[in-house]
């Protein structure tokens, strides 16, 4: 989490190669596996390692999908997702990691279920924390295991105004989230 906001802040900061561009429609990616549909009206970070979506800026709100090698250690717990784990043994692994995030500070955690993701057996956390630079964050965030990746999709956005708001846009990208090949 801890890296994903840095690397938005020196985007936005920097100017860099990477540029945000209008979105909106079937996005299809052979590289991350993943079809899903882009909610009207956000902008998509141009990114080859992950989708990153915002419609009034990142630092308001975001949705990212992405999918990792599942022996690909966590930075902060260094703890890794194994194949054949069960949702709720990962669960338990990404518990471990923002728990681990010391800049999340005031972490709550209020919900921990099972789910289906794109037909695949996963969990899904919702829990809030505060960091040094804005308003108290919520995050909604999806994970399961397909063989050798781990996929993730979240959602976070300010608690205040925003995380209601666009909450029912990112259930709907969830429910059209599909892997290509399995």
């Amino acid at each position: 989490m801890k890296k994903l906001t840095v690397l938005v802040m020196l985007i936005l900061l920097s100017g860099c190669a990477s540029t945000w561009k209008q979105a909106g429609g079937r996005y299809e990616s052979s590289s991350h596996n993943f079809v899903v549909e882009i909610p009207q009206g956000w902008m998509e970070l141009d990114s080859t390692d992950y989708l990153l979506l915002s419609k009034d800026g990142p630092f308001l709100q975001y949705m990212f999908a992405q999918r990792r090698p599942a022996d690909q250690p966590f930075q902060h717990s260094k703890m890794r997702m194994q194949k054949g784990m069960t949702p709720d043994e990962a669960a338990k692994v990404l518990l471990n990691e923002i728990s681990s995030d010391e800049s999340l500070h005031g972490l709550k955690v209020t919900e921990q279920s099972s789910v289906e993701v794109g037909g695949h057996q996963g969990f899904r956390i919702q829990f809030s924390y505060e960091n040094q630079t804005g308003p108290r964050i919520k995050t909604v965030y999806y994970g399961f295991l397909d063989g050798e990746w781990f996929y993730n999709i979240r959602y976070s956005a300010a608690e205040r105004h925003y995380f209601d708001k666009d909450l029912e846009t990112f259930d709907k990208f969830v429910r059209n989230f599909r892997l290509l090949r399995t």
